[in-house]
This record gives C-alpha cells, sequence and structure tokens, in this order.
C-alpha cells in the first residue's frame, strides 16, 4: 500500500492503529547479513602451543585425559595458559570427548500409596544416631502404611543390605508372611528409596524370593516414601532425641520398648486417634465376620 498508493507512514499507522516507529521499521529494507567475524585467539591459536597440546594428548598415558590434566602438563613444563584455552584446543582438534547425559530410567515422582488393607503396602527407610561415645547406630524401619504398625525393625552398628533383610524378615514371620505365594496373592509391595542397600543385588534377590514386590521411590522426592519418613521423625522426637545411651544394647532395649508402645498404646491422628494395633484388630474382625 505504501508503494503503490503512495500512502505516507504516518496514515499508514492511523489506519492500523500501530505507532509510527514500527510502521517505519515494517517499511525498513533489510539490512545485508554481514558476515560473522572469528574472533582473533591469540593464545590457543599459537602453532607451537597446540603441538604441545597434541603431543601431550597423544602420550599413550594422557590418552583418557581431559583438558585439565593436559593443563596441569603445561603448568608443570613452565607454559603459563588458562585452562579455558586448553579446552578450546582440545576441541579444535577433536580431542575432547562429548558429554553424557545419563537420564533416570525411574520417574522423578511415583504415585502416593493408598493402601485399603493390611499386607497391601509397606515402606522401609533407614536412620542414624550416635551413642554417648559417638558410635554410630543404623535403624532401619518398616511400617505397614494402612494400619501404621511398626511391623518390623533392626539397629546394629552397621547398615549393610543384611540389616535391611532382618527387618523385611521381622515384619514377614510378624505377619505370618512366610510363604511365597502368600505374599504374591496379597499383592504386597514394599517400597523404599533409592539407596545402595534396597537397590542391592542381595536385597532384591531376598523381595524375590519372598515374593515381595519392590518398588523405588522417585528421585529427591521424600514425599514418595512419607508414611516411614513420618514415623522415623516420631521415634526420634519422641525417643532418640530426648535419650543418650551408652551401649548398643541399651539402645536396643529402649528401641524395642517403643516400638512395643507405638503399636499398642500410641494413638495416631491418621487413625481416627487410635492406636495401630486396634486398627489392625479391626480389620482382622471385619475379614473374619
Amino acid at each position: 500500500m505504501h508503494r503503490e498508493h503512495n500512502l505516507s507512514v504516518r496514515r499508514l499507522a492511523r489506519a492500523f492503529a500501530e505507532p509510527i516507529s514500527t510502521i517505519g521499521r515494517w517499511l525498513k529494507p533489510a539490512a545485508p547479513p554481514t558476515p560473522k567475524l572469528r574472533r582473533r585467539r591469540p593464545a590457543s591459536d599459537e602453532p607451537g602451543l597446540r603441538q604441545r597440546v597434541q603431543a601431550l594428548a597423544d602420550h599413550p598415558r594422557h590418552r583418557s585425559c581431559g583438558y585439565r590434566p593436559i593443563w596441569a602438563h603445561l603448568r608443570r613444563e613452565g607454559v603459563r595458559v588458562n585452562q579455558k584455552t586448553v579446552r578450546r584446543i582440545m576441541k579444535d582438534l577433536g580431542l575432547s570427548r562429548p558429554k553424557f547425559a545419563y537420564k533416570p530410567k525411574r520417574p522423578q515422582r511415583v504415585e502416593k500409596m493408598r493402601p485399603t488393607r493390611p499386607n497391601q503396602g509397606w515402606q522401609i527407610d533407614m536412620t542414624s544416631f550416635a551413642l554417648s561415645d559417638f558410635t554410630p547406630l543404623f535403624l532401619v524401619t518398616v511400617i505397614d502404611c494402612c494400619t501404621r504398625e511398626l511391623v518390623g525393625w533392626t539397629l546394629e552398628r552397621r547398615c549393610r543390605a543384611t540389616e535391611w533383610t532382618a527387618a523385611v524378615r521381622m515384619a514377614l514371620e510378624a505377619r505370618g508372611l512366610t510363604e511365597k505365594a502368600t505374599c504374591r496373592e496379597l499383592g504386597l509391595v514394599l517400597r523404599s528409596d533409592n539407596g545402595s542397600q534396597p537397590c542391592s543385588k542381595r536385597f532384591v534377590a531376598f523381595l524375590s524370593a519372598h515374593g515381595v514386590q519392590g518398588q523405588y521411590t522417585g528421585y529427591g522426592a521424600p514425599d514418595d516414601n512419607a508414611y516411614v519418613e513420618r514415623v522415623i521423625r516420631t521415634i526420634k522426637e519422641e525417643e532418640i532425641w530426648p535419650n543418650l545411651w551408652d551401649t548398643l544394647a541399651e539402645a536396643h532395649q529402649a528401641i524395642e520398648d517403643y516400638v512395643k508402645y507405638y503399636n499398642e498404646r500410641r494413638i495416631h491422628s491418621a487413625l481416627d486417634y487410635q492406636t495401630p494395633n486396634e486398627v489392625a484388630a479391626a480389620f482382622i474382625t471385619r475379614a473374619a465376620a
């Protein structure tokens, strides 16, 4: 319209309800593309330095080295050069490897457990505390997410997969789930975090041998294991932090007494202020009716 009807920029701006500067920018002829000039890099373009980097990278003992070790070797030889320069030279010479981004195979979050009956969904986790002489102890707990019962636990000086399997074994024996077929029939799921113990071959093989389906939380998502995380906090607030024990035997007896108290006498707000054992007994009564 500007060329064919000889309309001014001001009239076009009023017609399109646009600022005059915008119309002028639309009518402005496109500028020719300017070639991108390569910035001068005196250090990385120096032939002697590039040859020395190539020689160091080709050394049989340096073939797996990145730019940082090569830079360190240059400094040991008295060559004062920046790490970025060495990295740029190695990239230009094809001596650097691409970065590998390993994406997690598991999702960031998993669905919250909402079991409707006992022995349907369990959770397991570990915490640590110290004796009076600063000896670390590791407490592994297993909770039934439906009744909130502490069904299994171990307290030891070590935190191997052996202690985790011992806690699960206690839970299975306490519930009478000693047969693999029974656990599979109930569809028992045990959720844990992504620690080294629950991800170990021994722990996974133990669950498989007993018919328990293992399940992991998402990465960086402690809320996925909220039931057992909350129980551990309760144990710390009510038993561990207010007390200090001298020996493992004393701590073990105290935790054993607290687990009994927690299951039999401590009321739970999420259970309508009933105890975990009362809720479990109610399920047994309904099943028998």
